[in-house]
């Protein structure tokens, strides 16, 4: 994966902030998934294995070198016959062999389809890497942007039930004066009760994206306060100005998910190879030598130091069919990892264009969104001045608060949506680098604000 690296300092530094119990950027987090995100050090530990393939195939291709060592105490009984009868003869001696043999393969077609198809897996071992490690990135956003909404929604509840409060304590006066409606009142407390309601699963679902933050990041997390977006810096990240067709071609030829997938298919094609090679012979040179001390009945006693070299010629005739199957067998795994490769290319395809799409309209929708809150919060300023002058009711001033905080949630949830498709489309293009992940650690600099706005709005949640 070009340009992509990270420092032990970045890892430093996070370990740094949490000592000194500051809040937790993006990179930060990033570079703390580097050391504990248990799904990355799976893949590197597959990598590690997978590498292994390439020096597995290339074995068959070199020589080998075996030792043999024998020593044994022998009984021999030995009968022959003469002009006086049978004699029987009883030997007991010691027997002794050592060598050394050397084998070379010289002509071995399924050894040289084994080779390459280790270095297939050894290179699609790689590229399953980059992969992971880009993923890592999306999915460090993905739960890091679910806590920040968590904790807005959080707000915004909390800040609506502060509200429902006050209401139902004036609407209490109301009626006491005679001014107000017990109607009035038993609607806010209804309202009161269905936001309490809304604040208990708003924090439900702040616990379980801490959870899976700290999954991702590891425990050392805690509950340190996470950096918040600073969405007026949104603008500094470009869009997606390259066509959809540009970046289909792109992906094609850069997405590591599918060139891991077409080194598979090769080392599906040499698999194939290797069974079919069982129906060729194979030459080996081999050298041998060998020391042996009364090694048979017919040596007893005598010591031989023999050097040997030659050529072996294996020709396969009938292995009952094993050949036959083999090569079956393989075909159909080359048909699965054709048809698990186009498959791959189809669904990656599909994400593409889907997270081009969202990008594309990511800033119709979020400037959309920013027109309803800001026109919500106005129409709910109105609704309670015209409440004073008689004309509107305490019911619609709950409508408006109800309008304004959707908006406000929908307006945070599009601006982590179009920052979550900004790395994905890069990543679905096999494009995702460092820089662009520095870039999106720039929008979280900013230092958390632990007090909300009088209004209750988080500053997560406001333009």
């Amino acid at each position: 994966m070009r340009g992509f690296r990270w420092t032990a300092a970045a890892c430093l530094s996070a370990a740094s902030f949490l000592a000194c119990g500051q809040s937790v950027d993006f990179r930060q987090a990033y570079a703390m998934a580097l050391s504990a995100d248990p799904t990355w050090a799976q893949a590197r530990a597959q990598a590690r294995a997978d590498q292994e393939e390439r020096a597995l195939g290339r074995s068959g291709l070199l020589p080998t070198v075996q030792y043999r060592y024998n020593r044994g105490r022998n009984w021999t009984e030995s009968r022959s016959s003469n002009l006086f009868g049978e004699v029987t003869q009883d030997y007991r001696y010691n027997s002794y062999s050592s060598g050394f043999t050397l084998t070379q393969p010289l002509f071995d077609a399924a050894a040289f389809a084994q080779y390459r198809e280790g270095a297939a897996r050894a290179e699609a071992a790689g590229f399953t890497l980059a992969r992971a490690r880009q993923a890592l990135a999306v999915r460090v956003l993905q739960v890091y942007t679910d806590v920040l909404y968590a904790e807005e929604a959080l707000g915004l509840a909390e800040a609506q039930a502060r509200t429902l409060h006050e209401d139902a304590r004036r609407s209490e006066r109301y009626v006491a004066g005679g001014e107000g409606t017990v109607t009035d009142s038993l609607e806010i407390e209804a309202r009161l009760g269905l936001v309490q309601a809304q604040e208990i699963e708003a924090r439900d679902q702040l616990r379980d994206a801490r959870n899976a933050l700290r999954a991702v990041v590891g425990p050392n997390l805690g509950e340190a306060a996470l950096a918040p977006l600073d969405a007026r810096a949104m603008a500094a990240l470009a869009g997606s100005p390259q066509p959809l067709a540009q970046w289909r071609d792109t992906a094609l030829g850069s997405n590591p998910e599918l060139a891991a997938q077409r080194r598979l298919l090769e080392a599906a094609r040499q698999r194939r190879e290797a069974a079919r090679a069982g129906h060729l012979p194979s030459v080996r040179l081999y050298a041998r030598k060998q020391l042996t001390d009364s090694n048979a009945e017919n040596q007893i006693g005598q010591r031989y130091d023999t050097n040997t070299v030659g050529v072996e010629i294996s020709v396969p005739l009938y292995s009952g069919g094993r050949t036959s199957a083999a090569s079956a067998q393989a075909l159909a795994q080359q048909d699965v990892a054709q048809h698990k490769l186009e498959a791959d290319t189809r669904a990656m395809l599909d994400d593409l264009e889907r997270q081009y799409n969202l990008l594309a309209s990511s800033e119709r929708r979020i400037a959309a969104y920013q027109r309803a809150a800001d026109a919500a919060t106005g129409r709910l300023k109105a609704t309670r001045r015209s409440v004073l002058g008689g004309e509107r009711t305490n019911l619609d001033v709950l409508d408006a608060e109800r309008q304004r905080v959707e908006a406000l949630r929908d307006l945070a949830r599009a601006r982590y949506d179009n920052l979550l498709a900004w790395l994905t489309l890069r990543w679905q293009a096999g494009v995702l680098e460092e820089s662009d992940v520095s870039a999106v650690g720039m929008l979280f600099l900013a230092p958390p604000s632990s007090v909300r706005a009088a209004s209750g709005v988080s500053p997560r949640a406001g333009g």
